[in-house]
């Protein structure tokens, strides 16, 4: 028996956040000295329902359906369209996961002037952005979601006030509002030349637009959500704020902000832009190198923690584009391979970076610092934290049986495949460059003596808030051991996302537009993958 769903649930991955930050803010104001209980248990309530939400659509859309949903029933494309499908719900289930095992993490970490200045609210802002995004099936209110992404992790950025977070909040933002104003300029000229923000419409009408405003439209979305995404060249804004806030907010961003960006790439390129994401294939294999060499050497010069694994989450976003450059063309694997790679892992970079984040702010928080010659000799204090941290370390550079030897051994097929040595042999380059700057971190954290004379909070802070710390990164390794063990299961999954999302055709069908007279969507390419697909 076929599973349905009714659309409406499509309102929920925005509307829960979006209610549980309200009433976090209301209770703010009302009774600010209590506040704070009241914000976490709020928050807890909104993520553990939020996930729930994103796994009963993780479940429909892998089983072959998908959903479309106009908000107000006003309908396409004059209505807003939200639309799900496996990418989305991909997507949903794990920024849900990573933001409800932060959680503890935060609640454990976070000082009481963070926490009353509205960490909790703000984090379910940023939760409601990054799914808003995810779900949107209309090109402006795309641009709208990265507006309230932007707002809310400025926030998140400057708490705290000092003067290392406000400096890096106005890079952040400077930088980014360049990139939303680019979204923006693609967006008007978008709906100049065709007459719609509807997605479907977009995918549908394209064809009709001038070869040159459709270049123009693709370059304009391209600088923007790679801006965002930290592509090279224009990631100087990820290692200039990451490091300047709470570790907690850091390993919130890293599992959320970029990866909507590169959400975005995988959503309107196939989608809008079949014929060149074949014919620019060239010019994004460059940036993707280019992205991967500059992050991992750009690691090797930093002398803290969290800079030093900031310019691993620029080296790693090249991996992504990688597979996302070989997406349509065809393999042995089948069309559509690189991009169900290239999701499978960005999958295991959420999980493995935000292990990486977590384990080294845990660092950070007790020893009172996080540059890599103050510590040392951690690993007989912290034998647990040392065994986790090394296991992500190696998952993240490609070892098996990790979830990172599953994503990058896949990407190397595939480039292999269609005959891209260059990129393939940069890529194993990059790969041997991070196995070494991970054993160099590895080693000055918790090898040797100790550098410093820092008490560790360890030798006085409760049993508890040592357990709420360490559980997020002993999740997350374990998770990432489970996706490279069942590394079939996990690449089904994410072929099932990736046909859905080249199927331009069933995209514009969910959405039940009118077709365009004169104009032909391109026939589904599932059959290539054999993957079976369903509408609800």
């Amino acid at each position: 028996m076929e599973m349905s769903l009714p659309p409406t649930i499509l309102a929920f991955p925005v509307a829960i956040p979006l209610a549980f930050a309200a009433l976090g803010i209301v209770f703010q104001l009302m009774r600010p000295t209590r506040a704070v209980p009241m914000q976490q248990f709020l928050a807890g309530i909104a993520l553990v329902c939020n996930l729930a939400v994103a796994s009963v659509l993780l479940v429909f859309t892998l089983s072959g359906g998908r959903l479309a949903f106009q908000m107000g029933l006003w309908p396409a494309p004059f209505g807003i369209t939200v639309y799900a499908d496996a990418l989305t719900a991909i997507m949903l289930f794990f920024v849900g996961l990573l933001s409800l095992l932060l959680l503890p993490f935060a609640m454990a970490s976070l000082d009481a002037r963070r926490e009353r200045q509205g960490f909790y609210p703000m984090a379910l802002v940023l939760l409601m952005g990054a799914n808003g995004a995810f779900i949107t099936g209309d090109l402006f209110n795309l641009y709208v979601f990265y507006e309230v992404l932007l707002m809310a992790s400025f926030v998140l950025l400057a708490l705290g006030g000092t003067p290392s977070q406000i400096n890096g909040s106005i890079r952040y933002v400077v930088l980014n509002l360049m990139g939303s104003i680019l979204l923006l300029l693609a967006a008007g000229i978008t709906y100049g030349t065709l007459g719609t923000l509807n997605m479907a419409q977009i995918a549908e009408r394209m064809p009709l637009a001038p070869p040159a405003v459709t270049a123009l439209i693709a370059g304009l979305l391209l600088v923007a959500f790679g801006g965002k995404a930290a592509l090279f060249p224009v990631f100087f804004w990820l290692p200039s704020s990451y490091h300047t806030p709470h570790p907690a907010v850091t390993a919130l961003f890293s599992g959320v902000l970029t990866k909507v960006g590169m959400y975005s790439l995988f959503r309107t390129f196939p989608l809008f832009f079949p014929d060149l994401l074949i014919a620019w294939q060239p010019l994004l294999l460059v940036l993707a190198g280019l992205t991967m060499l500059v992050g991992v050497l750009g690691a090797f010069a930093q002398p803290t923690i969290r800079r030093l694994l900031s310019f691993h989450i620029i080296s790693q976003i090249g991996y992504m584009l990688m597979g996302l450059a070989v997406a349509l063309i065809p393999s042995p694997f089948g069309v559509g391979f690189g991009l169900a790679v290239a999701i499978l892992f960005l999958v295991h970079n959420q999980l493995v970076k935000t292990a990486l984040l977590t384990g080294g702010g845990q660092v950070e928080i007790e020893m009172g610092t996080g540059k890599l010659n103050e510590l040392g000799g951690l690993v007989s204090q912290k034998p647990l934290l040392a065994v986790l941290f090394f296991i992500a370390a190696f998952s993240l550079a490609g070892f098996p049986p990790t979830s990172g030897f599953i994503g990058k051994l896949g990407l190397i097929e595939v480039t292999f495949a269609t005959d891209k040595w260059l990129i393939a042999g940069v890529s194993i380059f990059v790969s041997l460059l991070t196995t070494m700057s991970m054993i160099r971190l590895w080693q000055y954290i918790f090898w040797g003596k100790p550098h410093t004379q820092r008490r560790s909070r360890s030798e006085y802070a409760p049993s508890t808030t040592q357990a709420m710390l360490l559980t997020p990164t002993a999740v997350l390794v374990v998770l990432s051991l489970l996706i490279g063990i069942f590394g079939q299961r996990a690449l089904d999954a994410t072929q099932i996302a990736a046909s859905q999302a080249i199927d331009r055709k069933a995209y514009i069908e969910t959405v039940n537009l009118q077709p365009t007279p004169g104009v032909q969507a391109s026939e589904p390419s599932a059959a290539v993958l054999g993957t079976r697909m369903s509408a609800p």
